[in-house]
This record gives structure tokens, C-alpha cells and sequence, in this order.
């Protein structure tokens, strides 16, 4: 392969890496701002209570919302650094959890959805600290707490009605998290050289060095 190939190689996969920044950083902004409705209807029992037998038209609106809100979060997974097991595990989280509110919407047993919600819980808080811990020291510390009390309500939940009380802080603060991942990947994207200026500093410099 002639090394002018080799430079269109390098110049596609780093658009593509750039492209896939962006998308990743709008897509974590959306999941702050749908997670951070999702969190208000909490407030509010009519929205709060309803499934498909008392208002089909909310409880299909806010199921469309819930899905979206999972879905939007897959290529923030995909980009942010984090060990395998961790993204895998972070996508069973979201796949589960989107079925968890269908189930909610459509009727179904709060004893059914709500111990599978719980469980898968434990997952998205392995995928938060594990994928938090290597950053900035922002992200770290309200990603590990996140973790730390998604997981404390996992094991809390079933024991008392006031320990929603205590989901209440990551409940909150998750917007935040996907927040400041946004903001991360933005300006990791915005930092990045465009390709076509790379190039040209290298060249500049290979033609500086000949010249000593």
C-alpha cells in the first residue's frame, strides 16, 4: 500500500473518530436532559401512575420517552472509555431497563419489574464507576457516587417506601454525570487536530529537520 493511501486512511478514521465524538456528546447531553424529566414525573402521581389501562395516550408517550431516553445513551457506552465487561454490562442495563418501563406502562406487577429494574441497577452502577474513575476528578466523584447509591437502593429498595429517599441523590445527579460527559467528549472532539493541519505540521516539520 503506497503511503499516499496510507494518509486517506488515517485522514477517513480520523474524521470518523471526530464524527463519532460529536454524536457521543450530543447524545450524552440528550440523556442529561431526558433523565432529568424523567426524574420531575416522579412528582407528579398522574404522570407518575399511569399505564396503558387508565391513559393510553400518556402512558405511550412517556414509554416513548423512556425508550428514547436508553437509547440516546448507547453511543455514549460505545465512545467512552471504559473495559469491556463494563460496556457490556452497561448494555444489558439499558436493554433490560427499557423493558422494565414498558412492563411499568403496561400494567404489569410492581413486584415483577421492579425487582428486574433493581438488579439491572447494580449493572449500570459497575458501568458508571469503572467508566468515572479514570477522568477528571469532576466526573469521578459524582459518577463513583452515582454508582455507589444506585447500588445502595438496589439492595434497600423492597425494605421500606421511604427509601426512595435514598435513589433520590443519583437520581439527580445522573443529569449531572451525563452532563459533564458531554461536555468531556466535546472538548476532546474540539481539541483534536483537523487532519489536513496534521499533515501539513508534520510536513513542515520533516522539511525543517532536512533543512538542519
Amino acid at each position: 500500500m503506497t503511503p499516499c493511501k496510507l494518509d486517506m486512511m488515517r485522514v477517513c478514521m480520523q474524521k470518523s473518530t471526530s464524527s463519532q465524538l460529536t454524536g457521543a456528546a450530543y447524545a450524552a447531553y440528550s440523556a442529561a436532559l431526558l433523565f432529568a424529566l424523567h426524574l420531575l414525573t416522579y412528582f407528579i402521581p398522574v404522570i407518575r401512575d399511569a399505564t396503558f389501562a387508565t391513559s393510553a395516550s400518556l402512558a405511550g408517550t412517556l414509554a416513548f420517552l423512556a425508550v428514547v431516553q436508553h437509547l440516546v445513551v448507547f453511543p455514549v457506552v460505545a465512545t467512552l472509555p471504559a473495559p469491556r465487561w463494563a460496556k457490556v454490562a452497561a448494555y444489558v442495563w439499558l436493554v433490560v431497563d427499557m423493558c422494565t418501563d414498558i412492563l411499568q406502562f403496561g400494567g404489569v406487577s410492581k413486584a415483577i419489574y421492579l425487582v428486574l429494574r433493581l438488579a439491572v441497577n447494580l449493572l449500570a452502577a459497575l458501568w458508571i464507576a469503572s467508566a468515572s474513575w479514570p477522568i477528571s476528578r469532576a466526573i469521578r466523584y459524582v459518577g463513583v457516587f452515582v454508582a455507589l447509591d444506585f447500588a445502595c437502593y438496589s439492595f434497600v429498595a423492597l425494605l421500606s417506601p421511604l427509601s426512595f429517599l435514598v435513589a433520590l441523590p443519583s437520581l439527580v445527579l445522573l443529569p449531572v454525570w451525563f452532563g459533564l460527559v458531554g461536555r468531556l467528549l466535546a472538548h476532546r472532539e474540539k481539541h483534536r487536530l483537523d487532519p489536513a493541519e496534521k499533515s501539513s505540521r508534520q510536513a513542515t516539520a520533516l522539511g525543517q529537520g532536512k533543512d538542519r
